[in-house]
């Protein structure tokens, strides 16, 4: 019995990390940085050029800027070289990630890690954050999960703050090609979605449409909370 509840925790503890747990032993072998070996072993997209195009010009070197679906940090890296009187909360659902990132950022004074519930933000104050920021997060979530966190977005972020987040949208060319290749190996994993489902749902929360970015699969959207005046 005691081994069986031991088993189940150990389970629990990286149900939720996906890939990021072999991913980190395997650079661990050749004594790499894990978000290093994603892009290079891995060829996942660097994050560095993509978030000069869809993140850096919407918040300030002293803003503060959540993170939502963090893995391993490869964006929370380079988007704290943009702040450098600001702060940045880290915001994921797998334990196993959480107690990662705050090893990885242990020694950084302006990074606070949450774990969270998987569709809301582990923050009681409304109206407070500058730029909420997520990537590969909801590329695998259902439309209910846009919607429950775009109330939140709306809640967090102060008048006139931003929000970019990747979702894969269907009618485009990279993402029909997407879709073609990936549903046989992956049909559980990604999720597709239109333009107007996904700007219905945002906008319905209170945010306003501001641009969309195509890079690779991902459809970057940019969307805005109204000043208040």
């Amino acid at each position: 019995m005691i081994e069986r509840i031991k088993t189940n925790i150990i389970r629990s503890y990286y149900s939720k990390a996906e890939g990021f747990p072999r991913y980190l032993k395997e650079a661990n072998k050749i004594g790499m940085d894990v978000n290093d070996w994603i892009e290079q072993k891995l060829g996942w997209p660097e994050a560095l050029p993509i978030l000069k195009k869809v993140a850096f010009p919407y918040y300030r070197d002293d803003s503060i800027v959540c993170e939502l679906g963090v893995g391993t940090g490869r964006w929370a890296r380079h988007i704290l070289t943009k702040l450098a009187n600001g702060y940045l909360y880290l915001v994921d659902h797998s334990p196993w990630i959480v107690n990662f990132l705050r090893e990885y950022f242990q020694s950084n004074s302006k990074v606070s890690v949450y774990l969270n519930d998987g569709h809301s933000l582990p923050f009681p104050n409304d109206s407070w954050i500058d730029f909420v920021f997520s990537d590969g997060t909801f590329i695998e979530l259902n439309l209910s999960f846009f919607y429950l966190y775009a109330q939140e977005f709306f809640r967090v972020l102060k008048p006139s703050g931003y929000c970019v987040f990747d979702y894969i949208d269907i009618t485009t060319p990279e993402g029909w090609k997407f879709f073609k290749t990936q549903s046989k190996q992956a049909c559980n994993r990604f999720t597709y979605h239109t333009p107007e489902a996904v700007d219905k749902v945002f906008s319905g929360a209170g945010l306003k449409i501001i641009k969309r970015h195509q890079i690779g699969k991902s459809m970057y959207l940019v969307v805005r909370k109204p000043p208040l005046y």
